[in-house]
């Protein structure tokens, strides 16, 4: 990779915290793999990572807190700390000569500042959205990274505006995604309730909501529904639509491949849909907290990624705190 130090050696640590991270940060081990071979990585990920070669010291499900909205409150900063203590004690025992942070900016951001202090080259792969809100980590970014990595043209242009050192990257998931193929033709509407716990529970309440609506109208007959939840996520602890129409997915991608709509809850879902061409509607259902106080430090007039990357209009996007409009919202795009 041309923009990485050429005479990079030793060991690499990349720190991901939650699924899109972990696939990333994959993708990324990849990509440096292909000029420094030699290199050994350590890190904090998933499955995604332990397959590209990066042995896995810590699982990113326990870490996963504060990297979307406001409202982890006190157990959440607490919880936060301790993975921080955690994962400097891991840095001081590989001794890496490279940090690479990815997205996980509750405790990236701190990492990158350790990192930096003990002499490490930090590079920083999908930076906090500053663009969005809290435009004083900018302050951070540019003194404790080395360099800031995008995978969003809109991004990179913004961190250029603000003087940082930003490397646009063509986003490995456009070509990865164009392998796959559908497997039949039935109809088939596939919901994706996110990735997150907290996430997942809010909107499984919302397609709760939605299956009712659906059989009420006698709706989609014939129409297979589909839950698809990330490879590593146990579906259990969450309450799913009773009586259960839906099928259980892990099959990620493919799951998705082999439906006619999509319907979903976080950016990346929605970003690799469109990647996929998939026709979609995306909803966001968020806290208390985030929807009556921390929207208004937030300075985005559109908040669907997919909508965001393309800079238009890719899918309908519904951010809503009520149950009852967003399924009045959605159902409309579902029958």
């Amino acid at each position: 990779m041309e923009f990485l130090d050429r005479n990079l050696n030793g060991s690499v640590f990349i720190c991901a915290g939650e699924p899109s991270g972990d696939l990333y940060g994959a993708y990324f081990a990849d990509l440096i793999k292909k000029d420094h071979s030699k290199i050994k990585f350590y890190g904090i990920g998933g499955p995604r990572m332990a397959r590209s070669g990066v042995e896995i010291l810590g699982d990113y499900q326990g870490m996963s807190m504060m990297t979307f909205g406001f409202s982890a409150g006190l157990s959440g900063i607490v919880q936060n700390y301790r993975a921080y203590r955690k994962i400097c004690r891991l840095i001081r025992r590989t001794k890496p000569e490279t940090f690479i942070a990815v997205a996980y900016p509750g405790v990236n951001l701190l990492l990158g500042r350790y990192a930096k202090d003990h002499g490490m080259k930090v590079y920083y792969l999908m930076p906090p959205q500053i663009w969005a809100w809290g435009a004083f980590r900018k302050y951070f970014l540019k003194k404790w990274t080395d360099q800031v990595i995008s995978l969003f043209p809109f991004e990179h242009r913004f961190l250029q505006q603000l003087g940082m050192h930003s490397i646009l990257l063509e986003n490995p998931l456009r070509q990865e995604l164009q392998k796959y193929r559908r497997r039949d033709h039935k109809k088939r509407i596939g919901f994706m309730p996110g990735s997150r716990p907290g996430m997942i529970r809010r909107n499984m309440t919302v397609i709760q909501k939605l299956a009712a609506a659906m059989k009420a109208q006698k709706a989609g007959a014939g129409t297979e529904y589909v839950l698809i939840f990330p490879p590593s996520m146990d579906s259990s602890p969450f309450p799913l639509p009773s009586p259960n129409p839906f099928i259980i997915s892990y099959d990620h991608y493919q799951a998705m491949r082999d439906c006619d709509l999509l319907v979903t809850c976080s950016g990346t879902a929605s970003l690799e849909a469109a990647f996929m061409g998939i026709p979609q509607v995306f909803f966001h259902r968020p806290s208390f907290f985030d929807y009556h106080i921390a929207r208004h430090f937030i300075r985005l007039k559109e908040y669907n990624l997919a909508n965001l990357y393309f800079e238009k209009k890719i899918a309908p996007s519904y951010i809503c705190r009520s149950i009852k409009d967003l399924v009045a919202l959605l159902t409309k795009h579902l029958i």
